[in-house]
């Protein structure tokens, strides 16, 4: 039987979705972590002078190199991080140095007049930065974070290498077990097809409701 029903009983179906808890939080934690991180390393890589801004640079050039399988090991094995930790952490670096290029581009798309404005107030450029461009930047970002989120959402799954229980670790587990492998990946397939379309139209939404006409538009 090439189809195999009896594989998604129910009893395996509730231990697979259980694992979207796990999931979940990996995907919000790591994406948190990641947009602060991303923001400090878009501040350093604009606003600060040579040769700090070359270092900012480089560091989120090297983190998007390392492939993110191999980060999770280094954070595990090298360090000796817990596995649902060097899950996250892993995540949220990965995430920062993508996440750090995305508020970038949306910082250089605010009007570079704003910053002079701001100076010229007696503002530093750290309170420039928070107070007028960031509430800026994060609308326009908007549509790149999404992608970002939908990303970071599906590598949660790789996270399996270092035993999190999500539901890709669990959806394995159920398929080793009974010895059927296409039934249970088709089934956890279709939970994040599910889980990236309904982000998507969740975020989709929120830039609608958020984002001002013509901001950061080129003229």
């Amino acid at each position: 039987m090439i189809f195999d029903v009896s594989a998604l009983n129910l009893s395996n179906l509730i231990y697979v979705l259980r694992g979207i808890f796990w999931t979940l939080f990996l995907t919000f934690v790591s994406i948190g972590l990641g947009l602060i991180l991303g923001s400090a390393l878009a501040f350093g890589e604009v606003y600060l002078p040579p040769p700090f801004s070359y270092i900012f640079r480089i560091i989120g050039e090297v983190l998007r190199g390392v492939p993110l399988i191999l980060l999770f090991l280094i954070l595990y094995f090298a360090f000796n991080l817990g596995m649902t930790l060097s899950a996250i952490l892993g995540l949220g670096l990965r995430s920062a140095s993508y996440q750090g290029q995305i508020f970038r581009s949306s910082l250089e798309a605010i009007s570079a007049g704003q910053l002079h404005a701001g100076l010229s107030l007696g503002l530093t450029k750290f309170q420039v930065f928070k107070e007028i461009l960031v509430p800026q930047a994060l609308r326009i970002m908007i549509p790149g974070w999404t992608n970002e989120f939908i990303t970071v959402l599906k590598d949660t799954s790789i996270a399996f290498v270092l035993g999190v229980m999500d539901i890709m670790t669990r959806a394995d587990f159920i398929a080793r077990s009974i010895g059927r492998y296409f039934e249970i990946y088709i089934f956890i397939a279709l939970v994040y097809f599910v889980l990236v379309k309904t982000s998507m139209s969740i975020l989709n939404s929120l830039y609608e409701r958020v984002r001002i006409p013509g901001l950061g538009e080129k003229r």
